[in-house]
């Protein structure tokens, strides 16, 4: 697995294209532009930015809860008390993009779904 910078999101509404760039070791602004948007992000907007940058996902989102068995690397879509939120979960670690880095999901946060991420070891 390659190693993940963490990246801070730069406003409330970036941090899909945070998760996005800390995938494909880009910036944040990189993957504004590729996506067209600076603005909260949708699974469509992911999908199309990973793909972009030839990361390989799995085709749906899978429905998940805060006990579920997560893949290796994984985007999850999480609901806090007044928004959604994408989360980058890679080995064991939650590289939230509010948040930070952490072994534990930020306590208030609960799981709806996450799309797969398939990284080929180099």
């Amino acid at each position: 697995m390659k190693k993940i910078n963490y990246i801070k999101q730069p406003n409330d509404y970036l941090c899909g294209q945070a998760c996005v760039a800390m995938l494909a070791g880009v910036t944040v602004e990189e993957v504004i532009s590729v996506m067209n948007n600076d603005k909260g992000t949708g699974k469509k907007d992911i999908e199309r930015a990973l793909n972009y940058y030839g990361i390989s996902q799995a085709k749906t989102m899978t429905k998940a809860d805060n006990t579920s068995v997560l893949p290796n690397v994984c985007i999850l879509k999480a609901l806090l008390p007044k928004y959604s939120h994408w989360i980058l979960y890679c080995d064991g670690k939650y590289y939230d993009p509010e948040f930070g880095v952490t072994e534990e999901l930020y306590q208030k946060a609960k799981i709806q779904s996450y799309l797969e991420i398939f990284i080929e070891d180099k």
